[in-house]
C-alpha cells in the first residue's frame, strides 16, 4: 500500500497536514482581501461556506496511503477536523468582520458554517465507520464520495455565478 513512501512519512502526510495547508490557503486569500471592502467580505463569506466540509472531504484521502489500523486514522482525522472546521471559520469569520455594526451576522454564520461542517464530518466519518466495522472495502467509496462532492460544489459555485 504504501511502497512509494517510508512509514514516517505516510504517517506525516497526514490529516493535519491538510488542514494547515486549508489554513495557509484562507489565510493568502485574506491577505489579498485585506482591507475588508463588500466585495471582499462576501468572497470571505462564500469561502468560508465552502473551505470547511471541503477540508473534511480532502482530510479523509489519507486513508488511500496511511499505514496501519484504519481505526486510528478515523479517529485523527475525526479529532483534527472538529477542531479544522472550527478554527478555520472562526478565522474566516472574523477575517469577513467589519469591526462595526454591520457584523451582526457574522456570528450565526459562523455557528451555521460550523454546524454544515460538522454535518459533513459526521456523514463521512459515519460512512466510514459503518465500512470499517462490516470490513467492507471502503476505499472504492470514498473515491467516489470525494468525485460525486467535487462534482457538487462545482455545481454550486457555477449555480451562484449564474444566478
Amino acid at each position: 500500500m504504501t511502497s512509494f513512501m517510508n512509514r514516517t512519512t505516510a504517517y506525516l502526510i497526514g490529516p493535519e497536514l491538510i488542514w494547515i495547508l486549508m489554513f495557509a490557503f484562507a489565510g493568502i486569500f485574506v491577505a489579498v482581501n485585506q482591507p475588508i471592502s463588500s466585495l471582499g467580505h462576501w468572497k470571505v463569506m462564500f469561502l468560508n461556506l465552502f473551505l470547511p466540509a471541503i477540508g473534511v472531504m480532502l482530510a479523509f484521502a489519507p486513508f488511500f496511503w496511511t499505514p496501519g489500523n484504519p481505526w486510528w486514522c478515523l479517529a485523527r482525522i475525526m479529532l483534527v477536523s472538529l477542531l479544522g472546521v472550527v478554527g478555520l471559520v472562526f478565522f474566516l469569520s472574523k477575517a469577513a468582520s467589519y469591526q462595526d455594526v454591520r457584523d451582526v451576522g457574522i456570528i450565526l454564520g459562523s455557528v451555521a458554517f460550523i454546524a454544515m461542517g460538522w454535518t459533513v464530518l459526521g456523514f463521512m466519518g459515519g460512512i466510514a465507520g459503518l465500512f470499517l466495522i462490516s470490513h467492507w472495502a471502503y476505499l472504492p467509496v470514498l473515491k467516489w464520495i470525494l468525485i460525486l462532492f467535487a462534482l457538487f460544489m462545482l455545481f454550486l459555485v457555477v449555480w451562484w455565478r449564474i444566478t
